[in-house]
């Protein structure tokens, strides 16, 4: 059963003197159990959305409560174009999810979507990190330390730093390194049993990496 709600939030800050309104929207994916939610800006002129970061939730209750520690407004007023971008997103996420070859990166620039990578990685090492992950396919992996030295660094902990703060997991495929001695490896910033390892785990399968 596939749960969806878009919800606008009512999070309004000041950028490049405009007020940029950041919306959500999340649903149950068909194969995994974890909840999506993301977040986006709606940038109406262009009829694209920028998308600003994909969270996992273990459960409808944790986004709902989530959504009222931050004091969140729901609102169902959307514009037809902005529902349908939403809606290709998700499909391309559930076909990801049930086996599809699709790498979600690319089909990003199909999809009206834009992705923002030098202002969601600051520094111009985490810009490298990011360049060089994005280059690995579906069905591939790396380790950490080889990531390093694709761009020519010995600094694979700066590295797994780097990816523990990816706001866009499954899009920037973080999920695709593991550890040099075939043990998966940390995911959102969680180690050992946690359910988000299992979610890696998952994820690695799906690709038949695992």
């Amino acid at each position: 059963m596939i749960y969806i709600l878009c919800l606008i939030l009512n999070l309004l800050y000041l950028k490049m003197w405009r007020y940029v309104e950041i919306s959500v929207f999340y649903f149950k994916p068909n194969i995994i159990d974890p909840f999506i939610i993301i977040s986006y800006d709606y940038l109406k002129n262009q009829q694209k959305i920028k998308l600003t970061e994909i969270s996992f939730f273990k459960s409808e209750s944790a986004i709902l409560e989530y959504i009222k520690i931050n004091k969140f407004e729901v609102s169902n007023h959307k514009d037809a174009k902005e529902c349908n971008i939403l809606l290709q997103l998700e499909n391309a996420i559930n076909d990801y999810l049930t086996g599809t070859e699709i790498d979600l990166f690319e089909e990003m620039k199909s999809m009206d979507i834009l992705l923002d990578i030098s202002n969601l990685f600051k520094t111009d090492f985490s810009q490298k990190v990011i360049n060089s992950l994005i280059k690995i396919r579906p069905g591939e992996s790396t380790t950490y330390s080889d990531l390093a030295k694709k761009i020519n660094s010995k600094a694979y902990r700066a590295v797994g730093s780097v990816l523990r703060n990816n706001p866009l997991p499954l899009i920037i495929p973080c999920h695709r390194v593991i550890k040099k001695n075939g043990k998966i490896g940390g995911f959102m910033g969680k180690m050992d049993e946690d359910w988000q390892i299992n979610l890696k785990r998952s994820l690695l399968r799906i690709e038949g990496i695992l």
